[in-house]
């Protein structure tokens, strides 16, 4: 059975939870067309990046047509397939291809070099998503001196990280009482958002193993 933080994740930016800043800029992105660009999502753990990322490759591609892998993962033969197939139509609707690279800070220097290359330019109907927290995007810049060059080839999608106890609360209380794991106000959750540090996965693990339930229940 599928972890609660999969079996709720938002499929669309109607569900996306406490970020609405970042919606309202992919909307107007994809006005104009989501495809042929690089986009640099950038927020805390359990806020959404990931959830982001899969929805701005969306616009373009089916899942099928999606790569998703770790910055760990990509070298340089696999960069290079990745680059040549970005031009082949995609299976089904919408007929592109994405990539979505996580735990970008990760990426090496050598690699760095490469996608500022591959990067340049990107297929019309295909799109690249790197995903990396703020310490994570501070520390690249720290140690490789092309992250300049990579990060300004990207359109920055930064998460918000104030005011996401309430909203993440409402929403794990949501998830609690569909799944019949809830017992416990609201206050409770808010409380919860806090001991987790607003990390919405953690709050839906801890909902998951019975801890909203309550004693005796």
């Amino acid at each position: 059975m599928e972890p609660l933080y999969e079996r709720y994740r938002p499929r669309n930016l109607d569900e996306v939870v406490g970020q609405p800043k970042a919606v309202r800029k992919i909307r107007l992105l994809a006005e104009r067309g989501l495809g042929g660009h690089a986009y640099w999502v950038c927020g805390p753990s359990g806020t959404g990046k990931t959830t982001l990322a899969r929805i701005i490759a969306g616009f373009v591609a089916n899942p099928m047509a999606t790569v998703e892998l770790d910055a760990g993962e990509l070298h340089p033969r696999r960069l290079e397939e990745m680059r040549a197939t970005l031009y082949l139509a995609g299976m089904g609707a919408p007929g592109g291809r994405a990539y979505i690279v996580n735990e970008a800070q990760g990426l090496h220097t050598g690699m760095i070099r490469q996608l500022l290359t591959a990067l340049e330019p990107i297929a019309p109907r295909g799109l690249w998503v790197f995903t990396t927290t703020k310490a994570g995007q501070e520390s690249l810049g720290e140690d490789h001196e092309d992250a300049g060059p990579l990060l300004s080839r990207c359109i920055r999608i930064e998460l918000e990280t104030e005011e996401l106890a309430g909203p993440f609360a409402r929403f794990a209380r949501t998830v609690a009482e569909a799944e019949g794991l809830n017992a416990q106000p609201l206050e409770e959750y808010i409380r919860l958002a806090e001991r987790c540090q607003c990390n919405l996965r953690a709050m839906l693990q801890a909902v998951e193993s019975g801890e909203m339930v309550g004693d005796g229940t």
